[in-house]
């Protein structure tokens, strides 16, 4: 889990960053996307298809569901859903 975690924050954090035009470096798990950031609707939206785009290549099928998008409001709770995603599509 540990490796998907790390995969989870690096397509997270490049995807906020691209977003929401922030430095990488700058974010963290308590960062929060809205508060802190900025981010609307529509960035939240991009961002998830950044992030979608990028662990289709890892885990086919990835997604993350639109219900599920309203409760990641910071960079560790999306990093945790994309992981435990990921995990649960590369199980045998």
């Amino acid at each position: 889990m540990a490796q998907l975690a790390a995969v989870a924050f690096a397509v997270v954090t490049a995807a906020v960053a691209t977003v929401l035009e922030v430095e990488p470096g700058t974010l963290a798990r308590e960062t929060r996307l809205v508060e802190d950031l900025g981010a609307d609707s529509l960035g939240l939206v991009e961002i998830a298809e950044i992030v979608e785009e990028q662990l289709r290549r890892r885990a086919p099928g990835f997604t993350i569901d639109d219900e599920d998008l309203e409760g990641l409001t910071t960079v560790g709770l999306a990093v945790d859903y994309a992981a435990a995603r990921l995990e649960w599509l590369d199980r045998p």
